[in-house]
């Protein structure tokens, strides 16, 4: 998904990349067996025989629900009769995808599993149609066994550490799919800006490095805005990759081991004392806390100093692929990988579910065949993509997917599963996918991996900490506040009054429980 950005959602991102991160890692039993400290399981002999005599006399339709990726989906018929055709002739089945809008997805997949409807494969995140909760309502059913008799496929490509976040009381509850679990964040500048003001952005380290080259485009590009920032969408360089979100407005430090209030980090208030000293320079837009879509700002072209499109490539080659036009990269921070981040996108099988098996059958060949994965993400050849070198039976072809008002389909590849099998595109082209995964590969392990925090025991604190936090974020993240220090004091004292420190208690005793168990 990273790099495949929607207008319609926005996705967690792990560690503490903004002040008061509103997104809860919520519900979910947070103690885990022993089986759950294991990197992945294992596939034995008998598991395999059984899986080639896998039942599928019956034909059987699968159902998927998922929210609807983008607003112009208009070829959904066209799409499933494409990927059909290969499904029935392997599995005899056919999937159907029920794709609601953004609006309605939480309420209507809540009220669905709530009245015991029957479905097969449902999208579940940390954030969206919360994987903890529903495993706490019994929503979904167990993968185990079915993993080990049919999952072949998928026990091969998911990263083994990536079981410990989906693994509820020894029982895997999900499949996690292969995303961007620690991705590099990064400084994106227009190319033919730091050309032509001969700016040495690679020297760039901090949000205060910025200033020089803010300076002169403000007093010299009367048209451009020097940096972005929006309601949702921090600027790059005012995350805390030494700190893992808990809740909104709580951190984990990586370094100390302790929980702590997030605006009581040093470098945080730095970092927004800052931004807010940008925006009365006017290096910001005096309306950014009202702009809530980041993509299209960004694509707007008229900002010098943007964020990553969704991870760092030293080339510059992902960013310009995303905004559309010729941008250089440089670092800025890469965050610890964190349950919640390992749980940005994965697949669960409703407990309802009438066909487990061929909903996991249906996966795992997903999860093994590059065409079929890629028909369903990018749509049918010729109507939704163009093919722009080899050919879509090739291992490696690269094609040229619509965008914008001309794109009538897309499901994001982590959405589907296995992202590392994407065709080289402009969502993302084969140099990012490899710089992504080798993130992952090379990203430290958060000391809250595989911690769940239940949050049924403060659940009304946590309401009254996501009303300040949804009224400050907008604030903090563009800089927009008239007083500074009184702003983040006035924020503390209404944290405080909802209950905070509560929650923190809360955390800290299910953090104990949780590595004693260990």
């Amino acid at each position: 998904m990273k790099g495949q950005k929607t207008k319609a959602s926005t996705w967690i991102v792990p560690g503490t990349s903004v002040l008061l991160a509103t997104t809860i890692v919520i519900s979910g039993c947070s103690t885990t067996e022993k089986k759950s400290e294991s990197t992945s399981p294992a596939a034995s002999p008998a598991a395999s025989a059984a899986a080639s005599t896998s039942p599928t006399k019956d034909f059987v339709e699968i159902s998927w629900y998922m929210p609807k990726p983008i607003d112009n989906m208009k070829d959904q018929e066209a799409v499933e009769a494409a990927a059909n055709k290969l499904i029935k002739e392997k599995l005899n089945a056919n999937v159907k995808f029920n794709l609601i809008d953004n609006a309605g997805w939480e309420d209507k997949i809540k009220l669905k599993s709530a009245a015991g409807e029957p479905y097969d494969l449902v999208f579940t995140s940390n954030s969206s149609n919360n994987l903890n909760a529903n495993v706490q309502k019994g929503a979904f059913m167990p993968l185990d066994d079915l993993l080990q008799k049919y999952g072949q496929n998928i026990l091969k490509k998911v990263d083994p550490r990536a079981w410990k976040a989906v693994t509820y009381k020894g029982k895997i509850m999900a499949i996690p799919a292969q995303t961007p679990y620690s991705p590099a964040s990064a400084y994106v500048f227009k190319k033919d800006l730091v050309e032509k003001y001969k700016f040495d952005y690679k020297n760039v380290k901090s949000l205060a490095d910025l200033e020089p080259f803010l300076k002169t485009i403000k007093e010299n590009e009367p048209n451009m805005i020097p940096v972005i920032a929006t309601a949702n969408g921090a600027t790059s360089g005012v995350g805390l990759p030494d700190y893992t979100t808990v809740v909104g407005g709580i951190s984990y430090s990586e370094k100390d081991g302790k929980f702590v209030k997030t605006l009581d980090i040093p470098q945080n208030y730095e970092n927004y004392r800052i931004m807010n000293d940008f925006y009365k320079k006017g290096y910001i837009a005096k309306d950014a806390a009202i702009k809530t879509d980041y993509l299209a700002e960004a694509k707007s072209g008229k900002y010098a100093v943007l964020r990553d499109s969704g991870g760092y490539t030293e080339d510059g080659s992902k960013s310009t692929s995303t905004y559309g036009f010729p941008t250089v990269e440089t670092f800025s921070s890469q965050p610890t990988i964190s349950t919640a981040s390992m749980t940005a996108a994965a697949t669960a099988i409703s407990a309802t579910s009438k066909n487990p098996e061929r909903a996991m059958m249906l996966l795992d060949y997903i999860w093994s065949d590059k065409y079929l994965l890629n028909t369903l993400a990018y749509g049918v050849e010729g109507k939704n993509y163009i093919v722009k070198s080899g050919t879509v039976k090739d291992a490696n072809p690269t094609i040229e997917a619509k965008s914008g008002a001309e794109q009538t389909w897309a499901i994001w590849h982590n959405w589907l599963g296995p992202l590392w099998d994407q065709w080289d595109s402009n969502w993302n082209s084969t140099k990012a996918l490899e710089a992504m995964k080798k993130t992952n590969d090379n990203g430290k392990a958060s000391g809250l991996l595989g911690f769940v925090f239940n949050n049924e025991p403060v659940k009304t604190e946590i309401a009254q900490i996501n009303a300040v936090n949804k009224e400050a974020n907008p604030i903090f993240t563009t800089g927009s506040m008239p007083d500074y220090p009184k702003y983040v004091e006035d924020t503390k004292k209404k944290l405080v009054d909802a209950g905070i420190d509560k929650v923190i208690a809360e955390i800290q005793k299910q953090y104990d429980a949780w590595k004693a168990g260990k």
